[in-house]
């Protein structure tokens, strides 16, 4: 095995993907969801982690705190861009642009430590967070097969349907190119023989134009962009498939 490919078996993509107050309107993460979609695949995870290079971070790594967690963790800030435990328990979190920062805000990786470390279901949690405590957000937690949630700044909690869901940094109400486009390479891969293979494709692809648009992120000028490109899937027995692709090399189980 060569020294720039790791084994890994979970996911990690950042809890906060803004550029910076100098660039903060054009924030960037993208998470594509679909669940219980796929009769083998019942959870199938594609994000792209777009953050600074110099932000600190724990690579994903089971908890100390929680030994039966596996996620990143953002040395910065504390919390954790995206989580699973062992019996398939998961949240992942981005942010969301145009929503002003509370006094006294907290951490929206704290969302995601909170569900992974906690016995609550999906939709008792999402309905019991307090939005006006953080700064802008999308939140999805669920536990693979079963039940997943989303609630955001501008948006109710809700139980997602079995289909494909897709959040960037955009409000819900809008729907930006690279959103549809993440639905849309998520049904091609679904109905392909290698969804991995599908949905790394779509994921480290750059397409220019504007970030709206821009699937693969690269301002080398702001030393910004794609840090890790994720596919995850998790299997009806629960076993799960990782791979994460990156500067470094990729890592897969």
């Amino acid at each position: 095995m060569s020294s720039d490919v790791n084994i890994c078996r979970f996911i990690s993509f950042p809890e906060s993907c803004d550029f910076g107050q100098q660039i903060q309107s054009q924030a960037v993460c993208l998470i594509a969801l679909a669940h219980r979609a796929h009769p083998r695949w019942p959870l199938v995870i594609a994000a792209n982690r777009d953050e600074f290079f110099a932000r600190p971070a724990r690579a994903a790594h089971w908890w100390d705190d929680a030994p039966d967690v596996f996620g990143g963790r953002d040395v910065q800030a504390g919390g954790s861009w995206m989580a699973i435990t062992r019996g398939g328990r998961f949240a992942m979190v981005t942010n969301v642009r145009g929503f002003p920062e509370p006094p006294d805000a907290r951490s929206r990786g704290m969302l995601v430590a909170d569900f992974v470390r906690g016995s609550a279901g999906p939709e008792e949690f999402a309905n019991g967070v307090q939005r006006e405590r953080y700064a802008g957000f999308h939140l999805v937690c669920g536990e693979a097969g079963r039940v997943a949630a989303h609630v955001s700044s501008d948006d109710a909690a809700r139980v997602l349907e079995p289909g494909i869901f897709a959040v960037s940094n955009a409000k819900t109400s809008i729907d930006w190119p690279k959103i549809a486009y993440a639905r849309e390479a998520m049904q091609r891969a679904l109905a392909s023989d290698d969804i991995k293979a599908e949905l790394m494709r779509f994921l480290t692809t750059p397409r220019g134009g504007p970030i709206e648009n821009e699937v693969f992120v690269s301002i080398p000028e702001m030393d910004y962009g794609t840090r890790a490109s994720t596919v995850v899937l998790v299997d009806a027995d629960g076993a799960i498939d990782f791979t994460e692709r990156s500067a470094a090399g990729e890592a897969r189980l």
